[in-house]
């Protein structure tokens, strides 16, 4: 059964949500759109967070963990104007998400994706990234911005290797947990 929190509930409220929802920033890309979380989202992204593809984000969590980490991270745009996208691609929707947010004890915001199974190896968390990525530079004016990445997480640090990001050191040592700190910056931004 479905919990009613994760249950669509048609009228004044959903439309209310609805209208909510249309103002978190659209981002279309050469393949992607990039869109405000919806309720119905939540099934893709508990589907990453509750298996072993959430190995390397503190996973894997159980649904109701999962639903604090979506309602959080929806929360943010409210919060800070900036948070989850989910992303549809050429195939369906929800087929992953791509996070410009905050852990609760992150001393920066985080740039961060995740895909379903069947979404992996097209190269879309490196198209959604890039997206994003500019809109933390170019719409935000943000300077720099950061991906946390568990060291032997090997495909996320080939994508930020990819991506142009390079290791902070001294964010690192300040982090304490053996956590890789990538720094994206605007082009021309240097090292």
């Amino acid at each position: 059964m479905i919990p009613p929190i994760e249950q669509h509930r048609p009228g004044p409220g959903a439309r209310a949500a609805a209208r909510l929802g249309g103002k978190v920033p659209v981002l279309d890309t050469t393949r992607l759109q990039l869109r405000g979380p919806r309720i119905y989202d939540f099934g893709a992204f508990a589907a990453i967070l509750c298996s072993d593809r959430a190995e390397y984000m503190g996973g894997p969590l159980s649904r109701p963990e999962a639903w604090a980490e979506f309602a959080n991270y929806t929360a943010l745009w409210m919060l800070h104007g900036h948070g989850l996208w989910t992303i549809d691609c050429q195939f369906g929707p929800s087929c992953g998400f791509v996070l410009l947010g905050y852990e609760y004890d992150d001393p920066e915001a985080e740039l961060g994706v995740f895909l379903t199974e069947d979404a992996e190896g097209q190269g879309f968390a490196q198209e959604a990234a890039e997206a994003v990525r500019t809109y933390a530079f170019e719409t935000l004016d943000w300077e720099s911005v950061v991906s946390y990445v568990d060291a032997s997480n090997t495909r996320c640090v080939a994508l930020m290797e990819r991506l142009g990001a390079f290791r902070d050191a001294q964010s690192e040592a300040a982090m304490g947990r053996g956590t890789l700190v990538f720094r994206h910056v605007p082009a021309g931004g240097g090292a």
